[in-house]
């Protein structure tokens, strides 16, 4: 957006920006909660911590407070990518971890040199935290991989802590009877909600505050209304659409933004958002399709070389 935009409503910068910021946080009830899961995870030395949420709820911006808050106080490992087999995870962690270990690549070897790191953290008091983020990705072999990083433990403490974090389809999967030991093993659990209707008007009033804003809101209460019937209490639909509001009051002159320019901005993101959601499914059945295509021809040559 232009500085026009910004000058019009007196900000210095843009408050629904959709970049993970902390400086932006908004500690509804369920955020302060899960905040303080994780905390209690930590001090406690649990094992296991399961953090779910529908996309949009803000689990990646509540991941970056936990981690500035505890950095300095511990060694964390942020898994983004975890699409990846149990050696490629168990590899991945030992690198972030700066941990040297054989370029053979045995799995042996590498636990045992994790193992080796991990008691020299916990002699120091430096707790050491694994954090999966996506983690409904991660393949059934690397999640039970997980469950057996976990029993690296003492007599007396946790030599580790994981923090899944995930969509909600994330819990139904750690709820089947595969992996009942792992579900088991989640002493913390949280999950982000949407927003309520005087949530979302606060959320609207806490950015606009911490962007600059000289009046306690730029939102009229219908238009307020407008943005959490249209968004649903998602922060990340609430953000699309307020940002966009604004735009269509600073195109109309309105110094504070009414339900017409919500209703005017909510349609344009709705559209833009099926648009998306329908480019991702096709991208999601394309690969289907040559995934099941690959097979098919792995299968035929199969059958012609057994004939």
């Amino acid at each position: 957006m232009g500085s026009s935009y910004l000058d019009f409503y007196s900000l210095t910068e843009d408050p629904f920006r959709l970049t993970p910021d902390p400086a932006y946080y908004y500690p509804s009830s369920g955020h302060a909660n899960a905040l303080l899961s994780l905390d209690y995870l930590m001090n406690n030395r649990e094992g296991f911590c399961l953090l779910t949420g529908e996309p949009g709820t803000g689990k990646t911006t509540l991941l970056r407070i936990f981690i500035n808050k505890w950095q300095e106080r511990a060694e964390i490992a942020l898994i983004m990518t975890p699409r990846l087999r149990p050696e490629e995870f168990l590899q991945a962690l030992l690198e972030d971890f700066a941990v040297i270990y054989p370029l053979s690549g045995n799995k042996n070897d590498m636990i045992k040199e994790f193992r080796d790191f991990l008691l020299n953290h916990a002699g120091q008091g430096r707790p050491v935290v694994i954090v999966v983020d996506e983690a409904q990705q991660l393949p059934d072999d690397t999640l039970e991989e997980l469950r057996l990083l976990s029993n690296l433990e003492t007599e007396k403490e946790k030599l580790l802590q994981i923090i899944l974090v995930g969509q909600p389809e994330l819990a139904a999967k750690l709820a089947h009877e595969r992996f009942r030991q792992l579900d088991q093993r989640i002493s913390v659990r949280a999950g982000l909600t949407h927003l309520t209707a005087q949530a979302t008007a606060d959320y609207l009033a806490t950015r606009l505050h911490r962007a600059g804003a000289r009046v306690a809101t730029l939102f009229e209460p219908a238009a307020s209304e407008a943005i959490y019937r249209s968004s649903g209490g998602v922060p990340r639909l609430i953000n699309l659409i307020a940002s966009r509001s604004l735009m269509v009051g600073f195109l109309e002159g309105k110094p504070i933004v009414q339900a017409r320019q919500v209703e005017l901005a909510a349609a344009e993101v709705v559209r833009r958002e099926a648009r998306q959601q329908r480019r991702q499914a096709a991208a999601r059945w394309w690969w289907v399709a040559a995934a099941g295509g690959a097979l098919l021809l792995a299968l035929a040559a199969l059958a012609a070389g057994r004939w």
